[in-house]
């Protein structure tokens, strides 16, 4: 958590989202993109950002880079959502701002992308699954143009985490589904070059160990308001989950 991050000034831009997040301008002379505690989806939202980015860190995935920063009452009232959802003070989730990307087009089987880091794919999948992310939308990756017409694949949006935002320790104890349903899934499955990939993203995924995992939970902010018995439950439902992962099924479609 960084405690030398200060917030500059907010920023024109609009983002999208349910969380209403806010770009803002810090004092490392970089812009972020916020999602503050108390916004519209709950502060649970920053909670399933926060895992989610450091088991993808783990599994050297293309999370956004993010830090957790503090954003005091004198800041949050600059900003002209602080009336309508009332923002709470402390710990804050902020990812990096990339610009200049696209996005995947819904409805299209986005054959022209070409990706330069392809072995993420098989990962992200994976990735997903375990953590019941269901929101990995077209618009929930960012492809950053780099050389010779290729993009970079950024991973974006892990508000939606463990089945549904606002999880509870019952909840929890729901397994994710290891079916391959999105269409974002199956297009990084068609650019695979063989199902090694995916046994082998599952094969690294499995390897956490429950220490790792349980290091990870118990370093979320106390004034994100996880309890005891929820973080519990997190670190039991993310080493069974992990257990079910070979059980990953691919629906091929029929050549004609």
């Amino acid at each position: 958590m960084s405690q030398e991050l200060q917030p500059v000034k907010l920023m024109d831009t609009i983002l999208k989202g349910y969380s209403k997040p806010q770009h803002v301008l810090f004092s490392d002379g970089r812009t972020y993109v916020v999602k503050f505690k108390n916004n519209p989806s709950g502060t649970r939202i920053l909670v399933n950002e926060y895992i989610a980015g450091k088991l993808g860190e783990l599994l050297s995935l293309p999370v956004i880079p993010f830090e957790v920063v503090q954003i005091e009452d004198d800041f949050l009232k600059k900003l002209p959502i602080y009336a309508k959802y009332k923002l709470q003070s402390g710990n804050q989730f902020a990812s990096l701002y990339i610009d200049n990307c696209i996005q995947l087009q819904r409805g299209s089987k986005n054959e022209d992308i070409k990706v330069n880091n392809r072995e993420h794919l098989a990962g992200m999948v994976v990735f997903d699954l375990w953590i019941g992310n269901t929101d990995r939308k077209e618009n929930n990756v960012l492809l950053e143009p780099v050389e010779n017409g290729e993009h970079y694949l950024h991973m974006i949006d892990h508000g939606r985490c463990f089945s549904k935002a606002d999880w509870t320790v019952k909840a929890l104890k729901k397994m994710p589904k290891m079916t391959v349903n999105l269409n974002v899934h199956k297009w990084s499955i068609s650019l695979m070059q063989s199902q090694d990939e995916l046994q082998a993203a599952i094969e690294k995924t499995m390897s956490i160990p429950k220490e790792a995992i349980y290091d990870i939970i118990n370093s979320i902010p106390a004034d994100w308001e996880v309890s005891e018995a929820e973080r519990e439950a997190l670190v039991t439902h993310l080493v069974q989950a992990q257990q079910l992962l070979p059980k990953i099924s691919v629906k091929s479609k029929k050549k004609k």
